[in-house]
This record gives structure tokens, C-alpha cells and sequence, in this order.
């Protein structure tokens, strides 16, 4: 049976979260980034649903800001660092990249312990030897494959989020192979390189269209890597017997990021709630559960324990953002 993935939420709705959560965050000096984190949180995890069930978030404000303390230290001593001594700044800064893979993971495990369906907590392994593999170790090779690892690591680093997540006592599994994400690589390599081509014919013959349709298409390349990744993850994804499929349409999510981001230029911001939410109905609306024996058969997870949210919070403050689709 297919179970219908929906949002609720609306533009109107997220405006006036969006909108508290903005002008306190400046009033307090981001200090209210915490309560602003929960309270955004929690209206996107309440709006949305499987079938006629919604999802839940459970983090507590204080544990956030009890991260974000230390987060604001780091990052503090970093920046006094780089104004004293570049060589201290690197040295914190090679320190920081040092712990990247426990961040990432503390980060994971804050935040699926903190999401629940159906009364029951998701989950995230605490295999911090895989994720400096995938996360340091086999990036640090692709320089010397010229670029040709690339789609591997991909391919790696997604398996390790996808299987090492889990619904109550039920894991995740990831059925994907390397060659699918050779695919989606390859044909994005084709397109730069006519992309390249356009640029230097527009160059050597002055023609200003030229550059204006290379701009285009470059546009289009990395819409279609993104949203195939994502399409490719979720239909490859399964949990206790259930399928996900993903339909998302590179020309659909071109026209909305460009039609979203004209409408947020041309208000000035004010209609950034509006264009997220937008975003998030097409991605529900082009996202199906499928499964032969219901969601009711999972159980609850009691073995899991509570973690900080210092990895959260870290990553958070330093712009650290996988763009892991799943």
C-alpha cells in the first residue's frame, strides 16, 4: 500500500515563526538562535505527515544553547586566533577539521533522537571510525584519482547516513551501487563540458547570449545533480520492508528556486517563509512510502540514549552543512 507524505504548513504560517525568530535572534545577538532553532523545527516536524499522522520534534531549547555556549567559545577563540597569529588560526582550524566526523555524528544523533513518528524516536549510530573514513579519509584521495573518486565517495558517504540510521529498533538499508552515482556524475560532467564550450565560443566571438545561456545551463547542472542525488538516495533507501519513492523534476525545482528567488530579492526577504514552504509541499508532494505490511509493526528503540548537542551546534556555527540527501 502507498502512504500519502504531505505538509501542512503555509507561507503565512512559518512567516510569523520566521519572523519572531529574526528579530530576536538580533535583538539577543544570535543568543536566541537556540530557542529560534526549536521553535522553526517544530513547525515543519507538526505539518508534516504520513497519511493522517504527524511528526514530532522533542529537543529542548536549553540543550541547544547549552552547545551553542560552547560552539560561540570555538569559534571566539578561533577568530582572536586569526587576528594574532595566522599560524594559531590554522593550528584551530586544522583541529577543528581533525574532529569534522564526530561533529557530523554528534550532530546526526542530536538531531534523529529528537524527531519521532508515532510516539516512536528515529536514530543514528555511533560508528565514528566509518565517518572519518568516508567523511576525511576517502575525500582526501580524490585529488589523486583527478576527480574520478568523487562519485565513489558519494556513493559512500550516503550509504553511511542512510544505513547507520534507524526508526525505533528497525535500521535503515541502502540498496543503491557506485555505478548508479557514476551515472548522475557522468551526465553532469557532459553538460559542464558543453556548458565550458559555450563560454569560450561566447568569448572568441563576443556574443553576450552565449554567456547568458552557459549561465543558464549551469543553472540547470546543478539543479539536476542535486535533485537526482536526492531521488536516487530515497529509492534506494528501505526500512523493515517499506520503499520510498522520489519523483522531484529538475525543470520543476529550477522554476521554483528561480521564481522563489526573485520573489525574496523583490520583497526584500519578507517572502523567504513563503519560498521555503513552497519547497517543502513540492518535495513531500513528489515523495511516497510504500509498503506491504503497514506502519505499525515498528517498535520503540528503548536502549537509546540521550546526547548533547554540541555537534550541532559546532557545525551550526562554523557553516558546516553535508548535503547529504537523505
Amino acid at each position: 500500500m502507498n502512504h500519502k507524505v504531505s505538509f501542512h504548513g503555509t507561507g503565512k504560517g512559518y512567516f510569523s515563526v520566521w519572523i519572531v525568530n529574526t528579530m530576536l535572534k538580533t535583538v539577543t545577538l544570535n543568543i536566541y538562535s537556540a530557542w529560534a532553532k526549536v521553535r522553526k523545527r517544530r513547525y515543519f516536524a507538526e505539518k508534516l505527515f504520513i497519511d493522517d499522522e504527524p511528526f514530532e520534534y522533542l529537543a529542548s531549547p536549553m540543550a541547544l544553547f547549552r552547545g551553542w555556549l560552547v560552539a560561540a567559545a570555538a569559534f571566539v577563540i578561533y577568530m582572536v586566533a586569526s587576528h594574532f597569529n595566522p599560524v594559531w588560526a590554522g593550528a584551530v582550524m586544522l583541529v577543528f577539521i581533525a574532529f569534522i566526523p564526530w561533529i557530523v555524528v554528534k550532530s546526526r544523533i542530536f538531531n534523529a533522537r529528537n524527531h519521532a513518528f508515532r510516539s516512536i524516536r528515529f536514530g543514528f549510530a555511533p560508528r565514528y571510525a566509518e565517518a572519518y573514513r568516508v567523511i576525511l579519509g576517502w575525500p582526501l584521495l580524490i585529488p589523486f584519482t583527478l576527480g574520478l573518486l568523487w562519485p565513489y565517495v558519494m556513493y559512500r558517504q550516503n550509504r553511511f547516513f542512510v544505513e547507520n540510521s534507524s526508526y525505533g529498533t528497525t535500521p535503515f538499508r541502502f540498496n543503491a551501487t557506485p555505478w548508479e552515482f557514476y551515472k548522475i556524475c557522468l551526465k553532469t560532467f557532459l553538460w559542464l563540458i558543453v556548458c565550458v564550450l559555450i563560454v569560450i565560443v561566447s568569448i572568441i566571438g563576443r556574443v553576450k547570449v552565449g554567456l547568458l545561456v552557459s549561465i543558464a545551463i549551469l543553472f540547470w547542472i546543478i539543479t539536476y545533480y542535486k535533485i537526482a542525488m536526492a531521488n536516487l538516495v530515497w529509492n534506494r533507501a528501505e526500512l523493515g520492508g517499506m520503499r520510498f519513492h522520489s519523483s522531484m523534476a529538475t525543470l520543476d525545482m529550477c522554476w521554483l528556486y528561480l521564481s522563489g528567488g526573485i520573489a525574496v530579492i523583490c520583497s526584500l526577504g519578507f517572502l523567504f517563509p513563503w519560498a521555503v514552504v513552497r519547497l517543502m509541499r513540492y518535495r513531500c508532494e513528489h515523495l511516497t512510502v510504500r509498503s506491504r505490511e503497514g506502519i505499525e509493526k515498528f517498535v520503540a528503540d528503548t536502549t537509546q540514549v540521550s546526547t548533547g548537542a554540541l555537534g550541532e551546534e559546532v557545525g551550526d556555527m562554523f557553516g558546516l552543512d553535508f548535503d547529504i540527501a537523505f
